[in-house]
């Protein structure tokens, strides 16, 4: 029987991406085939998402009914959670993530199973960073239809300074305060020059209130009630970013490289999310 990885797919879509790069990196590395559970995950999602992977060229398989583990809640998954943290590595059939842990939790771990489950959100670059190549083509998002509106802002955003700016605060906590993207306008104005500025997100408003562009033109794109996965192609186009302490964001900031890419990221984001190695931190407030 070939030796299989199933990644256990969870939350929001930023969160969806880190799990499938850090297990199809890891089944690259163990040299396993992979399988993502769509539905574990998501059966008692207090907010109503639903797996979206399925809308980007991945190189995986889903999971049939009986390598699920089901609901992470149930007395089933627990058992299975609670007896594999006893066993070593090489008898482990389960790797639950442990956020106050390095890396290598995942990146050294070996095990002789036949199958193999990975749960967690693995927010970090340096889970997949060998493969980053490969996991940027698989992670594409489907394209916009070619001579519609948004291929032309599309193509606008590639070829100009652009920087696009995210915004999370609607029921999203702990949120950042304005001084973090103050700071860092001012700081993309100062390296960058002439640059122009894409706002989104999901208050807008706020943004108009309270952010100081110093005169640059600035354009505001999404309120957050578009497709997300329109805002995300399109922020990926922006040759630089300035990210709200979000997985989404993060993912649209790395997922195209550009030489001269600059990205804004907040010093403490409040979560185990983990900047990228090149980027610049700014330090801020969180707002709870």
């Amino acid at each position: 029987m070939t030796r299989v990885v199933v990644a256990m797919i969870k939350g929001g879509l930023g969160n969806q991406l880190f799990a499938y790069a850090a297990a199809r990196a890891y089944a690259i590395r163990t040299r396993r085939e992979l399988w993502l559970d769509d539905v574990s995950g998501f059966t008692r999602d207090g907010y109503g998402r639903a797996f979206k992977l399925g809308q980007f060229p991945v190189a995986a398989q889903l999971a049939p009914p009986r390598w699920r583990l089901g609901n992470p809640k149930c007395l089933k998954h627990k058992a299975i959670r609670s007896v594999n943290k006893l066993l070593p590595n090489p008898l482990r059939s389960y790797l639950a993530e442990e956020s106050d842990k390095p890396e290598d939790q995942l990146t050294g771990f070996i095990s002789n199973r036949q199958i193999v489950r990975l749960n967690g959100y693995w927010q970090s670059e340096k889970y997949f960073a060998e493969r980053a190549a490969t996991i940027r083509t698989e992670l594409q998002p489907p394209p916009f239809a070619e001579g519609s509106a948004d291929a032309d802002l599309e193509a606008e955003l590639s070829s100009t300074p652009s920087v696009f700016i995210h915004i999370r605060r609607d029921r999203y906590s702990p949120r950042l305060g304005s001084g973090y993207y103050d700071s860092s306008i001012t700081s993309a104005l100062s390296m960058l020059g002439g640059c122009q500025f894409f706002v989104f997100g999901d208050d807008l408003e706020w943004a108009q209130q309270y952010l100081d562009f110093h005169g640059a033109p600035v354009r505001y794109i999404s309120d957050g009630s578009s497709d997300e996965l329109r805002d995300f192609r399109l922020m990926a186009a922006c040759r630089h970013a300035i990210v709200a302490n979000s997985s989404f964001s993060w993912w649209a900031a790395w997922l195209r490289r550009n030489a001269d890419k600059r990205v804004w990221t907040p010093n403490n984001p409040g979560w185990p999310l983990k900047p990228a190695s090149e980027w610049t931190k700014v330090p801020n407030r969180l707002e709870h």
